[in-house]
């Protein structure tokens, strides 16, 4: 139930000035008006000159026991919720406070969310439990504002007796759970849990009956509430009792907690969704925070390296891989994260069968303020890519050779734009000065002697439009010095997908046709 603190007061009593002190911070932020007390005495003295609503208690105290001093609290108002905050473990201090009628009890060091909690629960379930006493009797004015307050509130409220009925309820809860207005009144608690759990629950009730213990007292726990249709959803319960003249009443704070419970999930589903790509991808996959250590890896990672996850988390790269190695890859993940941006580096890792190459995409991941707080990397091996690659250079260089040897050029015309390359032998050939670019078929034909340019023209005319693989044709040129040379020129048609000759690649060569 929300709490509007405005209207509360809360008396500390607690010797330890620092904790006063942290305590009057805590609760005059969250809007409560706050008196404290450093004794026994004193705290009796703000008692009987001012209201409450609840007290913080130290039981050890300078003038007298904390727990004597709740007895006399529970005279004077027996509605008044005592927090008990102690550093004892004993328990006598801790959970004997709670039969001696404190309504919690929390160890120091205390946890602030969970003290704030507590604090706002006690003030609602035990306003709460005076509504209860006093619709025994009559109504008065003070409980229809609290009665307002209670059916303001957007959690469902519940208030049962010893035997498990319900005796009063609010809007939300008739809401939540699909009845009608006041149509829980009278019915037997369990009406609101599944079946699974009912017997579970009256067994609950009758211990806390016979020993007045209960685990769920004064702590919020997640449970399955069930509709009036049968639907069930989860809630969050906080309950809460306490003792009349007429026996036991509990009271139960319950919230839907669906909505949450379906972003869990989303989230959840999300992760896996993420899981799965990472670990089937055959990239490696890793993030590593700002100071080095790895927070997350892929599968393929795992694998390759022989180590866990657990292995690998909370570790640098200095532990994992050798020193070289190891400073390359910081290196670069401090680069992108000083650069607050994306990069890509070649890298080498150690593998069983040597060194393997890797390109490795790095980028940072950031918070919500644009500052990055890691690295992910992406990183593909291209080992047998290089291998590959190197391959195919050597036997390039190797058929460069050759064909300089033999002094054969090389010659690749693109039928579609009409432009032809000619290795620098070919060119030499031709005659042409070293370094001339792309060549049309016009200056082709310029450098043909006039008598051959008709039979030259017909055979390029032919392989347009032929559907055969090869073409040869020779003719003669004149070179810068006046000399004529015959060349004889070889190719293969290349056609694409509808037969249309697109390419000839060849090769070209001094040539002396016979009886010349």
């Amino acid at each position: 139930m929300a709490v509007d603190t405005a209207s509360y007061a809360v008396l500390v009593v607690e010797d330890n000035p620092d904790i006063v002190v942290s305590l009057q911070d805590l609760l005059i932020h969250d809007g409560y008006a706050v008196h404290t007390a450093t004794s026994c005495a004193q705290a009796l003295a703000h008692l009987h000159a001012h209201r409450f609503n609840a007290v913080l208690l130290d039981v050890t105290l300078p003038d007298g026991d904390g727990l004597t001093l709740l007895g006399t609290i529970q005279q004077l108002d027996p509605h008044l919720p005592v927090i008990i905050v102690t550093a004892s473990t004993a328990t006598e201090k801790t959970v004997g406070s709670l039969s001696r009628g404190a309504y919690a009890y929390l160890t120091k060091p205390y946890h602030r969310e969970e003290l704030r909690q507590t604090l706002r629960r006690a003030i609602g379930v035990k306003e709460l439990a005076v509504k209860a006493q006093q619709a025994e009797h009559l109504l008065t004015e003070s409980e229809h504002r609290f009665r307002s307050l209670v059916e303001s509130a957007s959690d469902a409220i519940v208030v049962a007796d010893g035997r498990g009925t319900i005796v009063s309820h609010n809007r939300s809860a008739a809401t939540m759970f699909g009845y009608p207005h006041d149509g829980l009144l009278g019915q037997p608690l369990t009406i609101l849990m599944p079946v699974r759990f009912r017997d579970r629950h009256l067994a609950g009730l009758a211990r806390v009956e016979t020993t007045g213990v209960s685990r769920l007292i004064g702590s919020a726990v997640e449970l399955q509430g069930i509709k009036k249709d049968g639907t069930e959803f989860p809630i969050e319960l906080s309950l809460a009792t306490w003792k009349t003249g007429g026996g036991n009443f509990y009271s139960g704070i319950i919230r839907d907690i669906s909505q949450r419970k379906q972003i869990e999930e989303t989230l959840r589903r999300s992760e896996r969704l993420l899981k799965d790509i990472i670990d089937n991808s055959t990239a490696v996959i890793y993030v590593k925070g700002a100071d080095g250590r790895y927070i997350l890896t892929n599968r393929r990672f795992q694998e390759l390296f022989h180590l866990t996850a657990g292995q690998i988390a909370g570790r640098t790269d200095h532990d994992l891989f050798p020193p070289k190695i190891a400073e390359v890859f910081s290196a670069n993940d401090r680069q992108v994260l000083d650069r607050n941006g994306p990069a890509e580096y070649d890298e080498t890792a150690p593998h069983p069968d040597g060194l393997h190459h890797y390109i490795s995409i790095k980028f940072p991941l950031c918070d919500d303020t644009g500052g990055p707080y890691a690295v992910c990397g992406i990183s593909t091996d291209i080992t047998e890519r290089k291998r590959i690659g190197d391959h195919l250079r050597t036997n390039e260089e190797r058929i460069q050779h050759a064909l300089g040897s033999a002094r054969i050029g090389i010659w690749d015309w693109n039928l579609r734009t009409d432009r032809c390359y000619w290795s620098p032998i070919a060119h030499d050939l031709l005659g042409d000065p070293a370094g001339s670019g792309l060549i049309s078929r016009q200056d082709f034909l310029a450098r043909i002697h006039p008598d051959d340019r008709p039979s030259i023209l017909a055979a390029l005319r032919l392989a347009d439009s032929t559907s055969q693989g090869e073409i040869a044709f020779e003719h003669r040129v004149r070179r810068p010095d006046g000399t004529l040379r015959w060349l004889a020129w070889s190719g293969h048609i290349i056609h694409d997908e509808t037969g249309r000759a697109s390419r000839i690649v060849g090769t070209v060569q001094a040539h002396t046709p016979p009886g010349r």
